[in-house]
């Protein structure tokens, strides 16, 4: 059964045998996508590159997108733009791991970006964020989202 092709995942079986210091870049634009099952991005841009090195293929990535956040006042859906830069390094099979957070370089000569592309970018966004400065939020009683409408709780701050 063959594998389905996302577009994320990239062919770099002809490194093998390219001298260390080749480098390939590539470039990304979609207008939607989904990177891994549970991240849809849209208006995912950027350029990432491949070099070889010594020890394997160093990955470099410049990357920014538009992912689905929740505001934290009136959790409500908002779009959120993150934008992230990282590098990882794909050991050969055959060197000895050094460090336990070292990929290898998959036998069939494809690597697949979608995770990494999904943590990094998910690292860069916000812990609080707010859909607009006037957010009124939600009632903490009843959960009436207060930028829609009112409900018959007091909302006033009482101090003991």
């Amino acid at each position: 059964m063959e594998k389905i092709k996302h577009p994320l995942r990239t062919n770099v079986g002809h490194f093998l045998n390219k001298p260390v210091g080749y480098s390939r870049e590539f470039e990304i634009d979609f207008s939607e996508i989904f990177i891994e099952p549970d991240l849809n991005a849209n208006n995912l841009k950027g350029k990432y590159s491949f070099s070889r090195t010594s020890e394997g293929l160093l990955l470099q990535a410049e990357l920014e997108a538009d992912l689905e956040g929740q505001c934290s006042r009136c959790l409500e859906p908002m779009p959120v733009h993150v934008a992230t830069h990282f590098e990882e390094l794909y050991v050969f099979e055959t060197r000895i791991k050094e460090e336990l957070d070292e990929e290898e370089v998959p036998n069939d000569g494809y690597i697949e970006l979608g995770i990494p592309f999904r943590d990094y970018l998910l690292l860069e966004m916000p812990i609080n964020n707010i859909c607009r400065p006037d957010c009124k939020g939600i009632c903490l009683d009843c959960g009436q989202n207060l930028n829609l409408g009112s409900c018959e709780h007091n909302h006033g701050i009482e101090y003991l």
